[in-house]
């Protein structure tokens, strides 16, 4: 699926993580802005983390199947969006429990595996032609809108690895169908409000693109 958003891929210091200290070098990210990347760099802005940016035709790109995003980091090499996260969290975001990294992880899994497949349905050439947002009783999402109606963050007491994940998804939304309301699930445009209010988010996709959300989100929400 390709996703036209305009996102700056900028640098940024200091990672949390356990390796950090001991890492020779920046990660490489290949990405694009039509592509999954900017939710990488959306995260790697949240914890701090240097990535270097490459573009997807850079012959160094080392994606089995020559796409973005892909991540090089210390002769390691990561595709997939949600592949990409799970290794950042681990080792650069302190993700050093197993239980809140399966906790995370089955998250990550799902907004890959089930939310994308919601939101963006495609046609037989894989084109975006339509969303499953429009549809005020979508059996996952109404089950989403309940799960948010009792937490802030998805997972535990603060922002993490899995929050960026679903939450990258849902704000791609508004960005390509702009006249789809979020008014029948209130929970989740409250939760798309908070993550895009984030300096990092606004980093990433750009703080005109996050203005453009929160004035639809609001209004949505004012409209119930």
């Amino acid at each position: 699926m390709s996703l036209a958003v305009k996102a700056p891929c900028g640098l940024v210091a200091r990672a949390r993580g356990r390796r950090h200290a001991c890492r020779a070098s920046a990660p490489t990210l290949y990405g694009s802005p039509g592509s999954r990347s900017p939710l990488v760099n959306w995260y790697c802005h949240e914890i701090g983390l240097d990535v270097r940016a490459r573009a997807p035709n850079d012959p160094s790109n080392p994606h089995p199947f020559g796409q973005v995003p892909a991540l090089e980091d210390d002769g390691l090499t990561v595709f997939e969006s949600g592949a990409i996260l799970m290794y950042l969290a681990d080792a650069y975001g302190g993700m050093d429990d197993a239980k809140k990294r399966a906790e995370a992880a089955a998250w990550v899994v799902w907004a890959n595996a089930t939310l994308d497949g919601v939101l963006f349905i495609e046609n037989e050439r894989g084109g975006v032609v339509d969303t499953g947002a429009k549809n005020p009783n979508q059996k996952r999402l109404r089950r989403l809108d309940d799960i948010l109606r009792e937490r802030e963050f998805l997972v535990g007491d603060a922002w993490g690895v899995a929050d960026c994940a679903v939450a990258a998804y849902l704000l791609y939304v508004p960005q390509f169908f702009p006249r789809v309301s979020w008014a029948p699930y209130p929970n989740i445009a409250r939760y798309m409000g908070r993550n895009c209010a984030r300096d990092a988010y606004a980093r990433a996709f750009g703080a005109d693109v996050r203005a453009r959300i929160v004035d639809k989100l609001e209004r949505d929400l004012a409209s119930r």
